[in-house]
């Protein structure tokens, strides 16, 4: 069989970043099943917590860039031929001191790749965004390319077209192990073994029990979010509230406007993701003094919200130690390529990492993947 034939591909794992991938396998003509041990969508891997955020203007560098705006296109596309809207463009801020390092690194990368954005002082801030406290030397930098998402709402398009191009899903299936052979790779499960000619692990947290990725590349974490009733929920709606990254010397917090109808979602970044040995040790119920941290950076910070939280959740995420994925072929066997340690990145690029799979595994290679996903940084290549 030629790289470039059609192969039989299981895709391991149907999160936002394995439905991507089999979406974009489908539309290839290559013959696809997609495993999971829960149903499509669920709420127990990273792919849940009703909102996420999309961002051009990267804190996280210049690099991302060019795959933030392909991703960008393949949204629309998503949205365009599934019919379901998952993506609203409500526009983004970067909140903080201008010279905090993120706050330099949106601004710096917005200019080097010519992006539109807009730099507001305090005074201009309390004017057209008064749902959010500044310091009078802080400053807001506005995206307009920036908004939310609704990430199950999201695995369902995806999944969707996936299915339309002739995918098949074996959800409530965990993958107990995977063995390449010489002509096929097998994809054990308690029901049966399947031969495949390629495979594709997009496990998320679950990455370290699976084609040789060890818990130093990928460990799973706990993330916990917290919302807070609106004063004013119109005001604190995607169609008069942007996305926005704070960065405060008491708190810094992801911040998503209401998509229920009541509440503003709060990701703390100054406290800390817990690591867990399993995904399975991940705790429901959250310590009262973490949950006291979010609702003092409320108070300070978002002057509109009640600062009791209405709710708390938790879920997991696959952690890099460098904080960006996992791409490329295994060296456990080059025909199964990893799509994991997402590190909170993965959603908004999810089109294209699914893309970039797709790559790997019809051509063993892609155009498209930046030397910060290569898995060979990691452990001197052991994957």
């Amino acid at each position: 069989m030629s790289e470039r034939s059609t192969s039989r591909v299981a895709v391991i794992g149907a999160g936002i970043i394995g439905t991507m991938t089999a979406w974009q396998l489908a539309a290839r003509g290559h013959q696809v099943t997609v495993y999971d041990q829960w149903n499509v969508p669920n709420d127990r891997g990273a792919s849940a917590g009703e909102s996420r955020i999309f961002r051009t203007a990267y804190k996280e560098g210049g690099d991302y860039i060019p795959l933030l705006r392909a991703s960008l296109e393949k949204w629309d596309e998503l949205e365009q031929s599934s019919g379901r809207k998952v993506l609203d463009m409500c526009g983004g801020l970067t909140l903080g001191r201008p010279d905090h390092p993120d706050v330099e690194t949106v601004i710096g990368t917005a200019v080097d790749h010519d992006l539109e954005h807009r730099i507001l002082d305090a005074t201009e801030m309390a004017r057209e965004y008064p749902q959010f406290a500044l310091d009078p030397d802080e400053i807001g930098v506005f995206d307009p390319a920036s908004g939310i998402f609704r990430p199950e709402l999201a695995v369902i398009a995806a999944r969707d077209e996936s299915v339309r191009h002739g995918a098949e899903y074996r959800p409530y299936t965990p993958v107990l192990n995977i063995r390449p052979l010489a002509e096929r790779i097998m994809v054990d499960t308690a029901d049966d073994a399947v031969a495949y000619d390629k495979v594709v692990v997009a496990t998320g947290p679950w990455a370290h029990r699976l084609a040789g990725v060890t818990r130093q590349q990928v460990h799973p974490a706990r993330l916990v979010a917290g919302w807070f009733a609106a004063e004013d929920v119109p005001l604190h709606s995607p169609d008069r509230m942007p996305i926005s990254i704070r960065r405060h010397d008491e708190a810094g917090f992801s911040c998503f406007p209401a998509v229920d109808g009541v509440a503003v979602k709060i990701l703390p970044h100054h406290l800390p993701w817990l690591p867990l040995d399993e995904p399975e040790d991940l705790p429901r119920l959250i310590e009262p003094e973490f949950v006291r941290a979010i609702e003092r950076a409320v108070e300070r910070l978002l002057p509109g919200l009640d600062p009791s939280a209405l709710r708390v959740s938790s879920w997991i995420e696959g952690v890099s130690p460098d904080g960006a994925p996992l791409m490329g072929p295994s060296s456990l066997d080059p025909r199964i390529t990893l799509a994991v340690g997402m590190s909170g990145q993965g959603f908004k690029l999810a089109p294209m990492l699914g893309s970039i799979a797709a790559d790997y595994v019809t051509d063993g290679a892609s155009a498209d993947t930046i030397d910060l996903f290569d898995v060979a940084r990691l452990q001197g290549g052991a994957a």
